[in-house]
């Protein structure tokens, strides 16, 4: 229990940090590049993380999950990450290439160019960045620091160089770099600890066995992105960069909210997975609901704080200039505590227990409804519109995804 204690408490200093930087970063940025600069790095960076659910393809959790299992065999422990590792990396150049095509072939633009360009840090930076090993080997406190570090360490030439709508390159490069710079040092550590040796150990076959066993995870996340991501693409074609710059600054602020169910989430996955192994049914369900009650009062205490200092915040931290991102937030300031509850049911109920599977019917259904109404909705609604459609898909995702577990739960009380 201590160490999941330990890896609950570095999950949430990287998250508390990743809530705090965009606190003192974004209102300078917003001043000096404006709706227009910050909608063109926001779209760069969405495609960035679209392209990160193919080079994830999964591995997150189920290598996770072997490296908990072997943590004390570390021949073992090489071989599952030259596999994971190989495998992110061939996903990577596809991403990567993908990237320079939209950057040479379809932008015209030298911000847009630029922008897509540098993206390559944040895919090369999920890669060298093994959250995997560290979490499976329960090590998060080193992860932890590392990010921690280099994100703040990087905010002195945020503020020194970036001056004006000119740098919108510039300040594109110094978001996407942390998360490569805290890779380096955290694959430099793992191999000076010996927690990793030089010695590459894998196959074609392992690896090719490691992607079939990922898919289900892959395939989920890659349906789940759709309708996370899709309509920042929308907004960008029906509104500009103007509209998608309203919509990514009141993302800026419920992403980490969203991010908060993560860390105890993350850190409880093992031991909810060792509770199902030994048939602890009784044990998991208590755990269950209590992340749901405190996901649900955190939840409220969010939407009354926004309905009272809402306004005063978004003039105060974005400008005059994002008057629209206040009507945004009001209606997107409900989604993290449905996501809350969701993660909690996928990670802790259908995953831990090996159901899986059924995430591909509930993933695909969202993803069409989505795309169904989502464009209707954005065209008539603009950027406002696009938050509507959003939580109306992430309601219909969790109702799917109660209903499901409640199916899971019944077959373990009757078994």
């Amino acid at each position: 229990m201590a160490s999941t204690r330990k890896s609950i408490v570095a999950l949430y200093a990287v998250q508390l940090i990743t809530y705090a930087l965009p606190l003192i970063t974004i209102p300078y940025l917003s001043y000096v590049l404006g709706p227009a600069g910050i909608g063109t790095i926001g779209y760069a960076q969405t495609v960035a993380q679209i392209l990160l659910i193919f080079v994830d393809f999964g591995f997150d959790l189920t290598s996770t999950r072997k490296i908990a299992i072997h943590r004390n065999e570390p021949g073992i422990i090489n071989r599952i990450y030259w596999t994971t590792m190989s495998a992110k990396t061939v996903l990577a150049l596809i991403g990567s290439g993908i990237l320079i095509f939209l950057a040479l072939a379809v932008y015209k633009s030298p911000e847009d160019q630029t922008s897509l360009l540098l993206a390559n840090l944040v895919l090369w930076g999920n890669v060298l960045t093994p959250t995997w090993l560290y979490q499976g080997l329960q090590r998060m406190s080193v992860l932890a620091a590392s990010v921690v570090v280099t994100r703040i360490v990087l905010l002195a030439p945020l503020f020194l160089l970036v001056k004006g709508s000119g740098d919108v390159g510039l300040a594109a490069g110094l978001q996407f770099a942390p998360s490569l710079i805290s890779g380096l040092v955290l694959t430099a550590i793992a191999f000076f600890q010996s927690e990793i040796r030089l010695k590459v150990e894998t196959t074609a076959e392992s690896i090719l066995a490691e992607a079939k066993e990922s898919y289900h995870l892959f395939l989920s996340s890659a349906l789940t992105s759709i309708y996370m991501y899709a309509n920042v693409l929308l907004l960008r074609l029906i509104s500009g960069s103007v509209g998608v710059g309203y919509y990514v600054a009141a993302d800026k602020i419920t992403t980490p909210l969203r991010q908060l169910s993560t860390p105890p989430i993350q850190a409880f996955f093992p031991k909810i997975c060792g509770m199902y192994a030994e048939g602890d049914h009784l044990g998991v369900q208590k755990i269950i609901r209590r992340f749901i009650l405190a996901f649900l009062a955190s939840g409220i205490l969010i939407f009354v704080g926004f309905e009272l200092f809402g306004a005063w915040f978004i003039q105060n931290f974005f400008g005059s200039k994002f008057h629209e991102t206040f009507q945004i937030l009001r209606v997107m300031i409900i989604v993290p505590v449905i996501i809350g509850v969701a993660a909690t049911l996928v990670q802790l109920r259908l995953i831990a227990s090996g159901n899986q599977a059924v995430l591909k019917k509930i993933y695909s259904l969202g993803a069409i409804f989505h795309v169904c109404q989502a464009p209707f909705v954005i065209y008539y609604w603009g950027a406002v519109g696009a938050a509507y459609s959003v939580v109306a898909t992430e309601v219909l995702m969790t109702a799917m995804i109660i209903y499901a577990s409640k199916e899971v739960s019944e077959k373990y009380r009757f078994a």
